[in-house]
């Protein structure tokens, strides 16, 4: 069980890189629009999908799709954070004086605001939750007033950007490996 854990977990997380290095090439025009909207055929084992030109004849609908596929795979690589630590016990708490239940816990309040909302996640903090949260990650802590938060818009920046992201995530899987190895 432990193996395929840290395996779904590098899945998410390549999952999650692809997206954002997708959005950056697409942001400094390495995709262009002539290369990219063209009719294209996929065929598959049952038969093909067709898919017209027009819907990404400029930059700018080539990045919004793109950015659309980075808060997907985010969302995707929450979940499958989340669930590991719900598969090992380790349960959220807020109040812990331990950092990786920290951890835990805003990785928690991340999924809820997923769960619900995936296209447009918001914060969903319940009474217990409200509080602040300090996460300490290797460049950088983290300190989130949860009650403000509470059905606000998510930004990936309140937890460090993509960089507090895969540092939350290294964070999490060394401490998988340290306790389940």
């Amino acid at each position: 069980m432990f193996t395929e854990v840290l395996h779904e977990l590098e899945l998410a997380k390549q999952n999650f890189e692809f997206a954002v290095r997708m959005l950056s090439y697409c942001e400094q025009g390495f995709i262009r629009p002539d290369d990219f909207d063209t009719p294209h055929v996929t065929q598959l084992p049952n038969g093909s999908l067709r898919f017209p030109s027009g819907n990404y004849s400029d930059q700018d609908s080539i990045c919004r799709a793109a950015s659309v596929s980075v808060v997907v795979a985010f969302g995707a690589a929450v979940l499958v954070l989340d669930q590991a630590f719900e598969l090992f016990g380790t349960k959220p708490d807020g109040r812990s004086t331990d950092n990786i239940i920290r951890l835990r816990t805003l990785v928690y309040m991340i999924r809820c605001a997923y769960a619900h909302r995936t296209a447009d996640p918001r914060w969903e903090v319940h009474p217990k939750n409200r509080q602040t949260l300090i996460v300490a990650l290797p460049s950088q802590t983290i300190s989130l007033d949860l009650a403000t938060l509470n059905q606000a818009a998510f930004d990936i920046d309140c937890i460090g950007g993509y960089i507090g992201w895969f540092e939350m995530h290294a964070l999490a899987r060394e401490h998988f490996r340290k306790r389940y190895e």
